[in-house]
Formats: structure tokens, sequence, C-alpha cells
């Protein structure tokens, strides 16, 4: 999927505008449950990214073996024929990179998320058991 998918799904969720609301006990629970809801929304798009993210790098990978040449090639190479090889290998892992770049972004965002989510999770449990008691 897209990373720019990944990040409209994000926005669609809604988690920066989230209020967090303990003022009674039931409004703290209802927002301790919407909040679960979000980590796993959340924990599956990771997991989705990741698999994107090795996708990526299996395919890169393929790319890369087809430019190896045969032993026999490889005898017969000229030091320009290697030099431009390399240079084309080093191409394709900078491409390859620079599309990893974009998903790792989404990524450190939704993990940024899941621990705002647990900081927030604590809070609201202490705010319950000290209406509590």
């Amino acid at each position: 999927m897209d990373p720019k998918v990944y990040q409209q799904q994000l926005y669609e969720l809604g988690i920066d505008g989230m209020e967090i609301d303990v003022s009674t006990i039931e409004r703290a629970m209802r927002t301790l449950n919407e909040m679960e809801e979000y980590e796993g929304v959340l924990k599956k798009m990771r997991h989705n990214i990741r698999m994107d993210i090795r996708n990526i790098r299996k395919e890169y990978l393929g790319i890369l073996k087809e430019l190896n040449p045969s032993p026999e090639e490889k005898r017969k190479s000229s030091a320009k024929e290697v030099q431009k090889r390399i240079k084309k290998k080093k191409s394709i892992l900078k491409k390859r990179d620079s599309k990893i770049k974009s998903y790792e972004i989404i990524e450190n965002t939704v993990d940024s998320y899941l621990t705002q989510i647990d900081d927030a999770r604590i809070y609201i449990k202490n705010s319950i058991e000290t209406r509590v008691g």
C-alpha cells in the first residue's frame, strides 16, 4: 500500500484531536475503550507497514540479483563494466532506501501514537483509581 494511504488512514482515525475526558468514571471508561480501539487499528497498520517494507526489500533484492553476472561473465568483465555495475547497484539501493524511508516515517508516527496511548491509559487508570479509592 502507498504511504500516502497510510497517512490518510491516520488522519481519518482522528487521534490528533482526541480529548481525554476523565470528568466522570463513565467518561473515563468510554475514553479508555476508544483508545483500545485506536490501539488495535494502529497495531494492524504497523504490521501492514512492516510487511510492505519487507516486500520492498524482497523486490529490490530480486532486482539486485539479476544484476549479478554469472561466473563466466565475471571473468570476462572489464574494470569499466564492473564500475558500471557497482554504480547501477548503488542507484538501485538508493531508490529502495528512499522508498522505504517514507514507510518508516509513517511507522514512527504510528509508534508515537501507540506510546501516547500507553501514557494516556496510565493517566486514565490512575484517575479512575483516585475516584474509586
